[in-house]
């Protein structure tokens, strides 16, 4: 009799809110869209109307009746599982475990059931209605497109409904004394994890207003609405989007707490110290697997217990046992940890050479700044190894002198990162005296150079398959002209210090770790001038891992890319104190390196300027800021007479003064003098074609802005000053390509319609 009434009771508690929620929002919602979007006469409409409600109806009757059989079989195979007594257990046939277990397993699956036989419903409901219309009155689209319309939106919903209220009304029955102890293994259950569960709510959630309003979209542009009361499928579309969002989150919310709860009771009976518990999986979530997991836990636990209990029977001599094992382990580890230090010495003394320094040069200052962060002691002596390494070397190309350096940064840690600068510093090392003494590789450019011996370390890492990988940033400096050409390759940006203030120097083109398999790309090294007192600083990405401690007592990894140039600024680009000043910002948790190349523009044994003639410099200065300039252009003219170091520099601030002063004539005669040695400052050769525009030497200024165009094509305010020269020149055409640059670079389109009605 029990069993009859809980199956009754589970029957009629399927069939309320099952049929509930089907018969609530989405049959009657799908009827009345159907009407609204059908232009038909009355007769038609009632035939219509009839088939829909008299469908809607059977099907359902049929969904019910089918669920009252499939739950009296469901009972009638677990009323055949013997129940066992109280204290007993039951042993089980072969057969009859078999049987057993494949009961259990329905039960599992009976969601499902239900599931697919909603989604059958709707289909076996939708498509005899539009077939039978079509018979029995006419072939009509616009009631096709209302079946396609309620199967995208309906069938999807009433799944994943039907699945969750299934799922949470079976769990009573897993607590069955027939079924609880029926012993299944987690590969069995049928797998529903929530990922597909939450992925599949969210689409059918999401089928709702997108079926909906691409429907009503179509209806009201081919005019099939029928609305009079625009306010009722208002109500009724806002019913059934909410009303469906409820009751699945509802139910999903629901499935969640039970399996919390389940859990949480569980925990609590372990924590009370009962491992006898036994956890039975009711759901195929990862509620139901976790209980495969707790009970295997609480089993280990029980088995440790036990364990102790032994222990403290013979506990003095179990512990000096296990303290003589201890020892014996003790001292393994000590032996291991000898060898394992005399294997970090070997690769120090390996790596130790080629972090190497080999510059000779007067113009050209260069530090080094490492930091590793494995620590060993071998021998009583304190080293570090670890991935980072620095190199510089001085080396001719095409007769000229260059400084050549790399900062290089390889993945990994301590042993793993050491392999990979141990690799990158032989094979940079080979490349360097391969420049040295091989004349072909002695005469390529810069970009050349760079460009090559990129891609042969490219080659030498893609051999490891990927396993060893490094970042890397490196630097060739013309130390006649300071020109700086140099590859970034997922390196932090070097940073350039002058005039006391510091910014990140970003390349055109961004390329892979060395070692990174299939990226190979053309190779084009990032150029820019150095000017004399300018600072060059090179570093791994240690320089910015900082954990800082914050107001609540938790760590944080440094998020602001500032706080380094912040360091550099306040330390004057000092390496040994920007690592003590970051050291007090936060704990520095990776290898630390840094390469400061000091640009002089002239020899060490030379200074700038003279001692009085950084005097009359200063008084320049303070003469132009109190509004004498042409006082300060006399002071000016006489020391490039006067200091032939500091000339091109003093060329580049008359020029600036005259044009301040009104002499554009002596403004471009200057300017022109400072360009000749300057070449690649770009933004003075701006300002000078600008005083070419303003002079009436057109020509001039077009040829310099074209030049300046090739090497910047991106830069828009470059762009803008040569179209308004093209203007000038009533060469329309060139200027209208301009303005195509302009637009596909993104001008803001107020700014470039402004130009663009020039041209009209």
């Amino acid at each position: 009799m029990d069993a009859f009434v809980n199956r009754n009771s589970l029957f009629w508690e399927l069939t309320l809110k099952l049929e509930a929620f089907t018969h609530t929002v989405p049959v009657p919602f799908a009827v009345y869209y159907a009407i609204i979007t059908q232009k038909m006469e009355t007769e038609k409409w009632m035939i219509f109307v009839g088939l829909c409600i008299g469908f809607a109806t059977g099907i359902g009757l049929l969904g019910t009746v089918l669920r009252y059989f499939l739950i009296k079989n469901l009972f009638a195979k677990i009323e055949k599982i013997k129940v066992p007594e109280k204290g007993s257990n039951i042993d089980y046939t072969y057969r009859d475990r078999d049987y057993a277990k494949s009961v259990k397993l329905y039960l599992f699956k009976y969601p499902l059931v239900e599931a697919f036989i909603i989604v059958i419903r709707w289909f076996s409901g939708v498509i005899p209605i539009i077939s039978l219309y079509t018979y029995i009155v006419e072939y009509t689209p616009s009631v096709i497109r209302s079946g396609f319309f309620t199967l995208a939106m309906i069938p999807p919903i009433s799944f994943v409904t039907y699945y969750f209220i299934s799922e949470n009304s079976l769990r009573p029955l897993f607590t069955l004394p027939q079924i609880k102890n029926i012993e299944i293994k987690p590969d069995e259950i049928p797998r529903f994890d929530y990922f597909k569960r939450i992925l599949i709510s969210f689409f059918s959630l999401a089928a709702l207003p997108v079926s909906v309003l691409s429907y009503i979209l179509y209806s009201v542009s081919s005019g099939e609405v029928r609305v009079e009361q625009p306010l009722v499928p208002i109500v009724i579309v806002s019913s059934i989007f909410i009303i469906p969002l409820i009751v699945c989150s509802y139910v999903v919310a629901d499935t969640v707490r039970q399996g919390l709860n389940e859990t949480n009771r569980s925990l609590n009976e372990v924590a009370k110290g009962n491992f006898d518990i036994v956890i039975t999986p009711n759901s195929g979530d990862e509620f139901g697997q976790q209980a495969f997991v707790l009970n295997d836990v609480i089993q280990k636990l029980r088995e440790m217990y036990a364990e102790i209990i032994g222990l403290n029977e013979s506990l003095e001599e179990k512990v000096k046992l296990r303290t003589f094992e201890l020892d014996q382990s003790l001292q393994e580890l000590r032996k291991l940890k000898f060898q394992q230090d005399g294997d970090y010495y070997l690769t120090y003394q390996l790596l130790n050479p080629l972090g190497f320094q080999d510059v000779q040069s007067e113009k050209v200052t260069v530090d080094f700044f490492l930091r590793q962060k494995k620590q060993f002691e071998f021998k009583s002596n304190q080293y570090d190894i670890g991935g980072d390494i620095n190199i510089a070397h001085s080396i001719l190309l095409k007769d000229k002198k260059y400084l050549l350096v790399a900062n290089a940064d390889a993945m990994g840690k301590s042993m793993q990162g050491a392999g990979g600068a141990l690799v990158f510093g032989a094979v940079f090392q080979s490349l360097v005296q391969r420049t040295r003494i091989n004349e072909a590789f002695s005469q390529l450019t810069p970009n050349q150079w760079l460009s090559t011996s990129f891609e042969e370390m490219q080659r030498v890492f893609e051999a490891f398959d990927g396993t060893m990988l490094v970042s890397t940033v490196i630097g060739l400096l013309e130390e006649e002209t300071g020109t700086l050409y140099f590859l970034n390759a997922e390196h932090p940006y070097p940073v350039l210090y002058r005039d006391a203030k510091a910014c990140y120097l970003e390349q055109k083109n961004q390329y892979f770790k060395l070692g990174t398999l299939g990226s190979l790309p053309r190779i084009e090294a990032t150029k820019i001038q150095l000017n004399p007192g300018d600072i060059i600083l090179l570093g791994s990405d240690g320089k910015d891992d900082l954990l800082i401690a914050m107001p609540d007592g938790e760590n944080e990894i440094n998020l602001d890319d500032k706080l380094f140039l912040r360091e550099v600024e306040s330390k004057g680009a000092n390496l040994s104190q920007i690592f003590k000043g970051l050291s007090e910002v936060g704990t520095i948790i990776d290898d630390f390196s840094l390469i400061r190349l000091e640009y002089m523009g002239v020899t060490r044994k030379q200074e700038l300027f003279s001692k009085d003639g950084k005097q009359l410099y200063k008084e320049a200065k303070r003469l132009y800021h109190r509004g004498k300039t042409y006082d300060s252009i006399r002071i000016l003219q006489n020391l490039v007479e006067a200091e032939s170091n500091a000339g091109p520099r003093l060329k580049k601030e008359l020029a600036k003064l005259f044009y301040v002063y009104g002499d554009l004539s002596s403004a471009a005669s200057y300017g022109e003098d400072y360009l000749k040695v300057y070449r690649d400052d770009l933004e003075f050769g701006y300002f000078l074609s600008k005083v070419y525009k303003k002079v009436g030497k057109l020509s001039e200024a077009l040829l310099l802005a074209e030049s300046i165009r090739n090497r910047a094509p991106k830069k828009s305010k470059y762009l803008v000053h040569l179209f308004h020269l093209y203007v000038k020149n009533a060469k329309n055409e060139r200027a209208a390509a301009i303005l195509k640059d302009l637009k596909i670079i993104g001008l803001p389109l107020e700014d470039w319609e402004a130009l663009a009605s020039l041209l009209q």
